[in-house]
C-alpha cells in the first residue's frame, strides 16, 4: 500500500506543480476505488483533497457536484481530515438537498436529471420520481440549492481562492506536514 511518506520525501519541495504530479501518479492506478485499494487512507484522502481544491479553483463547487460526482462521497471526510469543519457542514448542507435516491458515484442519466432538476426549474428531466415533485416544491429546492451553494462558495473563497494562504493549497500542505511529522 502506497503511503504519503513514500510519495513525498521532502515536504519543503511541495508546490502546486508537484501536487498535480502526485495526483496524476495516483490516477494511473485507475478509478477512485482502485486508488483507494492501493493507497493508504491518508494518501487517498490527500488525493481527494488535491482534486477537490483543484477542481474548485477551476470551476467551483457546482462543477464538482455536476461533473465530479465520484468525488462527492469522499469530500466530507476529506474536509474533516483537512480540519475544515465549517466547510464540511456547508458542503453537507448542499448535498442534503439532493433527492434521497441520488447516487453520487455515477454520472448516469438519472444523476444528470437530478443535477438539471436542481439547477433550473425550466430544465426538463426524464426521471418520473423528479417529475412527480410539485413545481412549487421544485422552485423551493432550486432556491435552497442556490442559497446553500452560494454560502459554500463564499466560505471557500478565502480558503482556496487566489490570494489565499499558499494560493489555496495551505490545507493540503498542512495535512502533508502533519502526516509526515508522525
Amino acid at each position: 500500500m502506497l503511503t504519503i511518506e513514500e510519495i513525498i520525501t521532502d515536504p519543503s519541495e511541495i508546490n502546486e506543480t508537484k501536487l498535480v504530479k502526485i495526483s496524476d501518479k495516483l490516477w494511473e492506478f485507475g478509478s477512485l476505488e482502485a486508488i483507494k485499494e492501493k493507497a493508504s487512507p491518508d494518501l487517498f484522502y490527500l488525493h481527494i483533497g488535491m482534486n477537490m481544491i483543484g477542481n474548485w479553483k477551476a470551476d467551483g463547487w457546482w462543477y464538482i457536484l455536476c461533473e465530479q460526482a465520484d468525488l462527492v462521497p469522499y469530500i466530507p471526510t476529506t474536509l474533516e481530515m483537512l480540519n475544515l469543519p465549517e466547510l464540511k457542514t456547508a458542503f453537507e448542507n448542499v448535498i442534503a438537498l439532493f433527492p434521497e435516491f441520488t447516487v453520487f458515484q455515477s454520472n448516469d442519466s438519472t444523476y444528470c436529471d437530478i443535477v438539471n432538476f436542481l439547477q433550473n426549474t425550466r430544465f426538463k428531466v426524464q426521471d418520473e420520481r423528479l417529475n412527480s415533485i410539485a413545481p412549487e416544491k421544485r422552485k423551493e429546492m432550486v432556491a435552497q440549492v442556490r442559497q446553500k451553494l452560494n454560502r459554500l462558495e463564499d466560505m471557500t473563497e478565502p480558503l482556496f481562492g487566489e490570494g489565499s494562504a499558499c494560493n489555496g493549497w495551505k490545507p493540503i500542505l498542512d495535512f502533508i506536514s502533519s502526516r509526515l511529522e508522525h
